[in-house]
């Protein structure tokens, strides 16, 4: 995921750029000892003053001023996290990035772009190469300060997603070697029928050795033979055994159906692994995953299974923490997936932003509110998946009709949201009209039949100083009534 910071006028201390700045990171964060920070700049001023706010967080600093160098630096001690230009003298930014991602430690590495390319166009290239975070040139420095906090919670998550991969790595390593003992022992087993006494020391050997349970369980489901790992995953006694069958013993969710791995085996199935739950002894999860394999005699004739059993929880649990911040960080994500504006998250911390700086500066600032005429109509005839259609391509008219400076956002539904600085009332309104007319010379086809035209209404009102973000909002919300109200396809400026 990306988070995007657009360039905003800072009157405080600025880092200076290749073309406009960065802002000072504030000299306050904890927790990040330990932890190490390529720099990629080429410009010597922003490297010392970048190195300095980062040093401050608490990271291990590396500067490099080339591409080439930073490589060599990434092979020699991998950072946590890299601040780069996308503008590098020898390497296109990106191009680095995609270097670093395709290496073995890439996907666990946190990148923050600084750069003064901040098109549309441009932060869709930057996510498609890997970029995690983009902040524009320059940047205020408590806004910078907010993400580097957030690049370092995503530091440690890598760091916590790395370690659990590095546990089930090691798992399924000693798993496969201990599958690999337990195969080679029972296939000397199967041809050595005439030396059984030797046959069966080394079987009692690796009952007593291997990790995890191993259970032998004849074409009847009776249990032949188990070691005590098997005894406590299953929490009976020895003793107990012989009055009962496999399935009563370690029943699972593939018991009396076609995955039984017995059923399976008996069908000439040469392997079968599978991943069971089972409710432990205090009433939470305990997962397992079992590897079972045909159990032969002399004659190679098959008299029941062998099961390999290995307590899994552990995996488990960590594969489910990782799908929960990966959950968590889709969430945070600014960018509406149909109509690649920004979202109403992103809307509501920019709106807040720009009128603290309409306050500061006393420049003018306005807001268009925009709903697609008569939408559920369209739905409710056509169907959704043409609704988004249209949906999609008023997102592409309102991308076309703004400066870069503008923020267009999907506010929720058929609603859209310009955030206009540094402009008026009135000059609002020559944007409002723009964005109609084109819309509304769109041709839409929704059956092979059949054309149609859609129409918006929108509210447009300028911000009155001292006011709130959301009393701005209203005022806007009110305007696009009026407009909705008066006939449609027009806005109402008030």
């Amino acid at each position: 995921m990306l988070y995007f910071v657009k360039s905003c006028d800072n009157p405080g201390e600025t880092v200076p750029g290749k073309s406009s700045g960065v802002a000072i990171l504030t000299e306050c964060a904890s927790g990040n000892a330990g932890l190490t920070a390529l720099i990629v700049e080429d410009d010597q001023a922003v490297c010392d003053l970048l190195q300095k706010i980062v040093e401050s967080q608490g990271y291990t600093v590396v500067v490099c001023t080339t591409a080439a160098s930073a490589m060599a630096a990434f092979a020699a001690d991998f950072p946590h996290l890299v601040l780069m230009d996308w503008m590098l003298p020898d390497m296109d930014g990106l191009e680095l990035i995609r270097t670093f991602r395709v290496s073995e430690r890439g996907q666990y590495l946190t990148l923050l772009m600084i750069s003064g390319k901040d098109s549309p166009e441009d932060i869709a290239t930057a996510i498609a190469a890997g970029v995690d975070y983009f902040m524009a040139k320059p940047v205020e420095r408590k806004v910078l300060n907010i993400w580097l906090s957030a690049a370092s919670q995503h530091v440690r998550d890598c760091l916590q997603r790395e370690g659990a991969d590095l546990v089930l790595a090691k798992i399924k390593e000693d798993l496969e070697d201990n599958n690999l003992q337990l195969e080679e022992a029972l296939s000397r087993a199967n041809t050595m029928a005439m030396e059984a006494e030797q046959a069966y020391i080394e079987i009692n050997q690796i009952f007593k050795t291997v990790a995890g349970g191993i259970v032998l369980v004849d074409k009847h489901c009776n249990i032949l033979r188990c070691n005590d790992s098997f005894l406590k995953m299953a929490g009976v006694k020895r003793e107990n055994l012989r009055a009962q069958k496999c399935y009563e013993i370690f029943h699972s969710c593939l018991c009396s159906t076609e995955g039984c791995p017995l059923q399976r085996l008996k069908k000439g199935e040469k392997r079968v692994e599978s991943e069971i739950e089972k409710e432990g002894p205090e009433g939470t999860p305990v997962y397992y995953s079992t590897i079972s394999t045909p159990f032969k005699g002399p004659g190679g004739d098959l008299i029941g299974i062998v099961e390999h059993i290995t307590d899994i929880t552990e995996r488990v649990k960590a594969e489910k923490s990782l799908a929960e911040s990966e959950r968590r960080y889709k969430e945070l994500s600014l960018v509406d997936e149909l109509t690649r504006l920004f979202n109403k998250r992103y809307f509501n911390t920019h709106l807040q932003l720009e009128v603290e700086r309409a306050n500061r500066h006393g420049h003018p600032l306005s807001l268009l509110l925009l709903d697609i005429d008569n939408f559920k109509h369209h739905n409710d005839t056509y169907g959704h998946a043409d609704g988004d259609r249209v949906l999609a391509r008023l997102g592409q008219v309102i991308a076309e009709s703004l400066r870069v400076n503008d923020v267009p956002c999907r506010y929720g539904g058929e609603e859209f949201t310009i955030i206009l600085p540094v402009t008026s009332g009135e000059q609002a309104t020559v944007v409002a009209e723009r964005i109609r007319a084109r819309f509304a010379g769109e041709i839409f086809q929704p059956t092979p039949q059949e054309t149609v035209r859609k129409t918006i209404s929108i509210g447009v009102t300028q911000y009155l100083a001292g006011e709130s973000g959301q009393s701005l909002l209203e005022r806007a919300d009110q305007n696009m009534y009026e407009a909705k109200q008066s006939g449609k396809n027009r806005y109402v400026l008030k």
